[in-house]
C-alpha cells in the first residue's frame, strides 16, 4: 500500500508540474486584448436530475446527468475540489463528451470539513470522505432506476476530489451487509479512478517525509483555515 501511495504522489507531482508551467508574460494591452477576444464557454447541459438528496444536510444532494442508452451505462463520479472547504458539483470538465460517449454522470456536493470542525468532528475530513461513500453508495441503489451499471463507476476530481476519489479507490469496501438500511448495503468500490493535483496522503507524519516544507492539510485535521 505504501509503494502505491508513492506511486501516486510521483504521478500527482508530474502532473501538478505540467499544469504549472508559465506560459510567457504578456503586457497589459496584450492581456486585455485576450480576455476580450476569449470566447464564451457554452452553457453547461442540465442534469436530468439536480439536487438530489442521499442525506440529510442541506450539501449531501447531487446531480444527475443520464446518458442516452438503451444498455445500463458506466458512471462517471465527480467529486469537486475545494479543499474541503470550498466548492461546488455545479460545473463537470467533459460532461457533454462523456454523455455523448454513452457515459452517466453524477457530480456531489458533500460537507466541508469547517462544517465538521464547529460541529467537533474529529478528525474533520471524516465528513467530506464519508460523504463521498456514501453519495456512491446511493448512486449503485438507483442503478436499476437510472439505468446505470453498478460494476463500472469510475470517480474522477482535482485537488481535495481527488484525494477522496482515490480513498475510495483504496479504501476497504464500507458495505455493512446487516444493515437495514438499503443504501447502506451498497458496495462503495469503485471500478477506476481518474485524478489530477490530488494530496496523496491523509497521514501528516507521512506528508511531511514526502513534502517537508508543505503546510498544506491542517485544514482536514482539526485547524481551521485563515479567513
Amino acid at each position: 500500500m505504501k509503494r502505491l501511495s508513492l506511486i501516486l504522489a510521483c504521478l500527482s507531482l508530474q502532473c501538478g508540474h505540467a499544469f504549472a508551467a508559465e506560459s510567457p508574460a504578456k503586457s497589459g494591452a496584450e492581456a486585455k486584448s485576450a480576455a476580450r477576444a476569449k470566447p464564451t464557454e457554452p452553457a453547461q447541459t442540465k442534469p436530468t436530475l439536480a439536487d438530489v438528496a442521499y442525506g440529510t444536510h442541506q450539501r449531501q444532494v447531487l446531480d444527475f446527468w443520464k446518458a442516452g442508452s438503451p444498455r445500463p451505462t458506466p458512471v462517471v463520479f465527480h467529486i469537486h475540489g475545494g479543499g474541503w472547504v470550498a466548492g461546488d458539483k455545479a460545473h463537470v470538465a467533459s460532461l457533454d463528451k462523456y454523455l455523448a460517449a454513452g457515459i452517466s454522470v453524477v457530480s456531489i456536493n458533500y460537507r466541508y470539513s469547517t462544517q465538521a470542525m464547529l460541529a467537533g468532528v474529529k478528525p474533520p475530513v471524516q465528513w467530506p470522505l464519508s460523504d463521498a461513500a456514501r453519495a456512491l453508495q446511493f448512486v449503485r441503489s438507483k442503478a436499476g432506476e437510472w439505468n446505470l451499471d453498478r460494476q463500472r463507476i469510475g470517480a474522477t476530481g482535482g485537488s481535495a476530489g481527488a484525494c477522496s476519489s482515490l480513498w475510495l479507490a483504496l479504501h476497504n469496501d464500507l458495505a455493512d451487509p446487516q444493515s437495514n438500511d438499503p443504501v447502506a448495503r451498497q458496495s462503495t468500490r469503485l471500478w477506476c479512478a481518474a485524478v489530477i493535483g490530488a494530496q496523496t496522503s491523509l497521514d501528516p507524519q507521512q506528508l511531511k517525509e514526502w513534502t517537508p516544507n508543505s503546510r498544506y492539510g491542517g485544514h482536514a485535521f482539526g485547524f481551521m483555515p485563515i479567513q
